[in-house]
């Protein structure tokens, strides 16, 4: 680590060798000080808070260091500027931000970097008043060469020459009491437009005018004595005319300033919150509304808008639900996909709106932000998305609303009647650096989509598989709408299935060919010919295959390791990739040994085989029934265990014969009858590890009951033997039997949801190998943490290729968020593409239907809703002849009174 020292000029921190690797913190001042700017953007990337640290012995973050040392050059400012530090960072004591430091340190490239980044922080003052010409001239080296350059750099960018500290003095005053007034004034003379004293001081006496009315809420005085354009983006030290307008709910005052030209963008020195950020904050509607007219583009409206609406939707004294109300007014009749963006912006904790509507907004407003384009995938900081707090009613409700049509149509049970079924608001969104903008992508699993595809490549899978491992969304499976989506998603990455499927026949086939033509062939005659080709053909096939298989693994472990790790079938691929090579590889083996080894291998090429085929979805529901039995039958049996075991340590004890060495020996020197009769005794019990194998070969029921010695103890072991067929044979079997029945009953009822759930669990896991990175980020970040010597490789990317990982994806290039089709012609897809080479391919020429379940329900759905309008507009037509009637009714008695009057 570091400590301070204070050496005169010397560096403040020295290393101190009590631990492997350093701090963050102090790997990141030394790379400062020594100017090592790759090494400074790799500690940033991986940790932003370094940033915002305060370093104890200089009381000042990382960026106000950089600008105050001697030794830190411009170009180690500019990496922490294209970083985000923040130049508006400021140290307690004097107030002094990073544009001060770097006119104290008197370096050109720092100011000129700073000024670069924000022109508009040259007229900041201190806690003392002073700007940083001020600074320069006070506290900087005027004997240094770049003094004079950075006086001309300040004035010709427009620095308040003119401007008076706490003390009433200018710049000015501080070159003559420095004697460098006149290299001051020849700067400020050099300068093309003359400075007008007189029209400055009147306009600060205006703005002072201005400003007091509005601290006194006298609107109507601030509208008539605002009489100057160029003062329409002034104000205080602190904010600009309209910030004010906005905080103090003066919505006058906004149109006025408007109108006049005010930049709805701008803000002051030290409050940078933009107007309309806080006519949110403070919930006035009128004032948001007036703002978002002056937005052409709803994309650059200020991030994070709507989600501060929605956190206090239902604020006393504040209308946030007007400003909710304007916000999406602003939205509507915009471009879909932009609706979509600006719906899923992140705040600080990437939380979106439709985290907030979920939580703090009701129903209604859910729907609305759905029904637009929010996503139900996009994740938080801590990996949480929308869809793990929304109610099932109200998803379901979401999924009935994306079956869409056209109610008022007359052909719903003609041929060419359509349904759409809108998929947007269940892909997670785009990314913010397919828009030029920088970000890491949340999931790790799935993180390392490149940027030039970044757009196009998203984990589509993510709500459906989260929906798939939670027992209240599960039902939802069945919807069309993720039916649908699930069978179009499959038709995209089944050729993977496919391909994987044929690669990994020819292992196994190759294995066992292999096996039975060479390495197991025990036969004392020669080979035939058709052997000796046999086994060369399957022996090379075998090796080539063997080391694709063994990179496939590498490579699935690289991109997912925890995924990878908590899948059983790759524990089988690993044994059987150990086995294969021990086969292939290592020759001499013994014939016993060659025996095993290949009846282990043949064995679990065969489970993998059955595995691989269980992700089909038309063989999943048996897989399925396979591992759930296989599953609960041992969980319940390694319960049952110590029973188990206690039986059979007890049949050793009670049938193992005592005198089984004396009886042999004996036998051996006397030979008689006597002792023969012991041949047939049974030598199932002479130890533990036997007595504990032949009482698991007991539960299946081969007892073998006539060859067991109950003469030793005959009443207890008796006794014993028939309480382990009762508890165990009897009832511990019928339970396991039962439990197997009942699991798999339950499955073939729930069937099509089970086929569901793997199709969504292989698509999930398919995606998340093709879409991810194969350097294991997540990993190296970890070592990293222990070592700061192993590399991070954070921002290193290497993904498949584009196009293979394009075929795994439907959205937007295959299709454009929704999938149109025809119920009436047996499911139909109106298949959609831009891609000509996909139009002449065999997936969309040929006829895509929908199953007949899902068309089954979907014209439910459209039937229901039909019914529910035509309800409505029956009641409605009710209503308004009940109004009718009484209308008459009291028409008559006026008639009637006025009737009677006359008589």
């Amino acid at each position: 680590m570091y400590q301070g020292i204070s050496n005169g000029n010397a560096p403040k921190f020295q290393r101190t060798g009590s631990q492997i690797c350093a701090s963050p913190e102090d790997e990141l001042i030394a790379a400062v000080l020594e100017n090592n700017s790759a090494k400074i953007e790799q500690l940033i990337r991986r940790n932003e808070t370094l940033l915002s640290y305060t370093y104890p012995d200089y009381n000042k973050r990382i960026l106000l260091i950089a600008c105050s040392e001697e030794t830190v050059n411009a170009s180690t400012v500019e990496t922490l500027l294209k970083l985000n530090a923040n130049p508006r960072d400021r140290t307690e004591d004097n107030g002094w931000e990073a544009i001060h430091w770097a006119c104290q340190k008197t370096d050109y490239g720092t100011v000129n970097a700073l000024l670069r980044r924000n022109p508009g922080d040259i007229n900041v003052v201190d806690s003392y008043g002073n700007n940083s010409l001020q600074i320069l001239i006070r506290h900087g080296n005027k004997d240094s060469p770049d003094f004079i350059k950075c006086a001309s750099l300040l004035i010709n960018t427009g620095i308040d020459v003119n401007h008076v500290d706490n003390k009433n003095k200018t710049a000015l005053y501080w070159a003559e009491k420095k004697k460098i007034g006149d290299r001051i004034r020849s700067i400020i003379d050099a300068k093309s437009e003359p400075i007008n004293n007189n029209s400055r001081q009147n306009i600060k006496n205006d703005i002072s005018v201005l400003l007091d009315y509005l601290r006194q809420g006298r609107e109507e005085d601030f509208i008539n004595c605002f009489q100057d354009d160029c003062l329409v983006d002034s104000g205080d030290d602190s904010s600009t005319l309209l910030q004010i307008c906005c905080k103090r709910g003066m919505a006058k005052a906004v149109q006025h300033l408007l109108n006049n030209g005010a930049d709805p963008n701008k803000t002051g020195n030290k409050d940078l919150t933009k107007p309309v950020i806080v006519a949110a904050e403070h919930g006035y509607s009128e004032i948001l509304k007036l703002l978002l007219d002056k937005y052409d583009n709803i994309l650059v409206i200020p991030e994070g808008l709507l989600g501060l609406i929605l956190q206090d939707i239902d604020r006393e004294h504040h209308d946030n639900r007007g400003c909710y109300k304007v916000f999406m007014d602003k939205l509507r009749g915009s471009n879909p996909d932009e609706v979509s963006i600006k719906l899923n912006e992140p705040d600080c904790k990437n939380n979106t709106p439709l985290h907030y509507a979920i939580r703090y907004g009701d129903k209604e407003i859910t729907e609305e932000l759905l029904s637009l384009g929010a996503s139900l995938g996009a994740k938080n900081k801590y990996g949480i998305m929308p869809v793990q707090d929304i109610e099932p009613e109200t998803l379901k409700q979401h999924l009935d609303n994306c079956v869409q049509f056209d109610l008022k149509s007359k052909k719903i049970e003609k041929e060419g009647f359509q349904v759409k079924f809108n998929y947007r608001s269940i892909i997670p969104p785009y990314a913010k650096s397919s828009f030029n903008e920088q970000v890491t992508y949340k999931d790790p699993e799935a993180a390392g989509i490149t940027a030039s595809v970044q757009k196009s490549l998203v984990a589509e899978t993510e709500v459906i598989f989260f929906m798939s491992q939670t027992s209240e969304f599960k039902h939802l499976l069945k919807h069309p709408v993720i039916v649908s989506f699930l069978f179009m998603k499959w038709l995209r990455v089944q050729w993977l299935f496919w391909a994987n499927l044929i690669f990994y026949i020819t292992f196994a086939l190759s294995l066992v060919v292999y096996i039975f033509c060479d390495y197991a062939y025990f036969s004392p005659e020669g080979k035939s010919v058709f052997q000796v080709l046999f086994a060369t053909l399957s022996y090379a096939v075998l090796v080539i295959t063997l080391i694709i298989l063994m990179f496939r693994e590498l490579f699935q472990i690289c991109v997912a390791p925890t995924k990878y790790l908590t899948n059983f079938e790759n524990y089988i691929e690993i044994a059987l990739i150990i086995l294969t090579s021990f086969i292939v590889f290592k020759s001499g083996s013994s014939e016993g040994t060659r025996k095993q080894l290949s009846s282990l291998a043949i064995l679990f090429a065969a489970f993998e085989l059955v595995l691989m085929l269980g992700q089909h979805p038309y063989f999943s529901t048996n897989v399925v029934m396979l591992k759930t039995v296989s599953f609960n039958f041992f969980k319940f049996l390694i319960w049952y265990s110590l029973l188990i075991i206690a039986f059979a340590l007890s049949f050793y004890l009670l049938f193992t014969p005592t005198d089984k060495v004396n009886v042999r020996i004996s036998r051996a020197e006397n030979n008689d009858s006597a002792v023969a009769t012991n041949d047939d005794e049974d030598e199932s019990f002479v130890n533990p590890g036997k007595s504990l194998f032949k009482t698991i070969i007991m539960l299946t029921g081969e007892f073998d009951a006539s060859s067991i010695n109950f003469d030793n103890d005959p009443y207890v072991s008796k006794f014993i033997f028939a309480l382990f067929i009762f508890m165990i044979a009897i009832i511990l079997l019928n339970l396991l039997n039962g439990l197997a029945v009942s699991d798999t009953q339950m499955i073939k009822n729930d069937a099509e949801l089970v086929g569901h759930i793997a199709r969504a669990e292989h698509i999930r896991y398919v995606e998340s190998m093709l879409i991810g990175n194969i350097i294991p980020v997540n990993v190296m970040k970890k070592l990293n943490d222990v070592c700061c010597c192993i590399p991070n490789f954070k921002s290193c990317n290497i993904g498949m290729c584009n196009r293979l990982s394009r075929n795994t994806c439907l959205f937007p290039k295959y299709l454009n968020y929704e999938l149109i089709f025809y119920p009436n012609k047996y499911g139909q897809v109106e298949y959609f593409t831009e891609d000509k080479r996909l139009r002449k391919s065999c997936v969309p020429c040929a006829t895509i239907c929908l199953d007949r379940e899902t068309v089954r329900r979907t014209n439910s759905i459209v039937l229901a809703r039909r019914d529910d309008v035509e309800k409505n507009e029956d009641f409605r037509l009710q209503r308004l002849e009940d109004a009718l009637a009484t209308l008459q009714v009291q028409l008559d008695k006026v008639l009637d009174r006025l009737g009677a009057g006359k008589c």
